[in-house]
């Protein structure tokens, strides 16, 4: 892996030291992992809504069961939406990358465990991947494009590695303007931010200009706040803006 800046550094400390300690993961968790889950249609414990929202990728990625496709989770963490996706649908398969050392470990570990073939786990940056230009026809990126201290860099990799036609489906938090706030509540912001190792949140305006630079069309907006439960106080009040973007590679 090419060698990581500061900012890089801290989300993999991060991730590696203080979400990923195999000590406090619990079965369920490693299964369905650490995501937003959809609480629609009926959907009320966490993990049905975990595995809502996994489905529901799926169906924007065009999944169907005995069609081959290939399909890269960028920022897979523990790897349990492409384990799960990996399952629904055997024919496809599914490569997940994270600077998290300790996720893939655990990635792999569950994969084993679980006798799932169609599905691989890489230590990789996502803005730099390696992969050979055209390598995938889709993309998804839950909770993780937040982390890329240059969002262009990373739209531009998926960009480059897509096929003709290729899906990118992404799913975060993206702020619909800049924060005006006052000091108080400014600083509020950016001790959180520090405390997540996120280097910073963009607008949903400046991502789907990013996405359009990169080659992207077909660009489509749901606004997931309405079926999401917010982990905590200030994460309702901070992340109150979750989007999912799902768009297509033009050129």
């Amino acid at each position: 892996m090419k060698l990581l800046t500061d900012s890089e550094k801290k989300i993999q400390y991060y991730y590696d030291n203080l979400w990923s300690v195999r000590k406090k993961i619990s079965h369920k968790n490693i299964d369905i992992g650490y995501h937003f889950g959809f609480y629609d249609k009926g959907f009320i414990t966490y993990y049905d809504a975990v595995q809502n929202m996994n489905n529901y990728i799926g169906t924007l990625l065009g999944l169907q069961y005995g069609e081959s496709l290939k399909n890269l989770d960028v920022g897979c963490g523990v790897g349990a939406t492409s384990r799960h996706l990996a399952k629904k649908y055997p024919h496809c398969h599914f490569t997940g990358i994270s600077l998290g050392n300790e996720e893939i470990k655990i990635a792999k570990k569950i994969q084993i465990e679980q006798q799932i073939e169609n599905v691989l786990f890489f230590s990789k940056n996502y803005t730099n991947t390696g992969f050979h230009d055209n390598s995938f026809d889709n993309a998804f990126a839950i909770e993780s494009i937040v982390y890329a201290v240059n969002k262009k860099d990373v739209v531009a990799e998926i960009s480059r590695v897509l096929n003709h036609g290729g899906k990118f489906v992404i799913i975060d938090a993206f702020l619909t303007t800049n924060p005006p706030w006052n000091p108080f509540l400014n600083n509020l912001y950016h001790l959180d931010l520090q405390k997540r190792a996120i280097p910073t949140f963009i607008t949903l305006r400046e991502i789907i200009a990013i996405l359009k630079s990169e080659g992207f069309s077909n660009i489509a907006i749901h606004d997931c706040y309405k079926i999401i439960r917010a982990y905590y106080f200030f994460g309702g009040f901070f992340y109150g803006f979750i989007h999912l973007l799902s768009s297509e590679i033009n050129d």
